[in-house]
């Protein structure tokens, strides 16, 4: 009788041993590698690796989210980034313009989007920026070009 509760017990301790050693040796050497790679990072350089998962929600949230999930979004996006990163900010304002529906409320965005990141100033380059916000959403509202950087005077005849 206790032989054969050794082999129904002693095969399957058994494996299950050898799975944990397989299992804490590869995690040993992953965490080794994560940890080679961000030990030579700065400061700066580790909170942005922080903050990748944060961007991939927001992302996804401007993808696909209602405009209310958006609006909640764009506010605490704006309360995580710091005001030393204005190409960051300056992106957020500019889905904020997108989705707002006031023309003088976009006015306002795009003139902070501007003051964030000073290379946003040219109206060329404002309409690039929004354009490539709008290629990634892909649900309404915000799949247009608002009507702030649409709307100008005729050309001249």
């Amino acid at each position: 009788m206790n032989r054969a509760l050794e082999k129904r017990w002693l095969g399957p301790l058994l494996v299950l041993a050898l799975a944990c050693f397989l299992g804490y040796a590869r995690a040993r050497n992953q965490r080794t590698q994560f940890v080679r790679a961000t030990t030579g990072l700065s400061n700066a350089e580790r909170s942005a690796l922080e903050s990748v998962p944060k961007l991939a929600v927001a992302n996804a949230i401007w993808a696909l989210g209602s405009e209310a999930a958006v609006r909640k979004m764009l506010r605490s996006e704006l309360d995580r980034l710091p005001e030393a990163e204005g190409p960051a900010r300056a992106r957020t304002f500019v889905r904020f313009g997108i989705i707002d529906d006031n023309p003088d409320g976009q006015a306002a965005v795009f003139f902070q989007a501007c003051v964030c990141d000073p290379s946003l100033c040219e109206r060329p380059s404002l309409i690039a920026a929004t354009e490539r916000e709008i290629r990634a959403r892909l649900v309404e509202p915000g799949r247009h070009l608002p009507l702030y950087l649409t709307s100008g005077h005729p050309p001249p005849p």
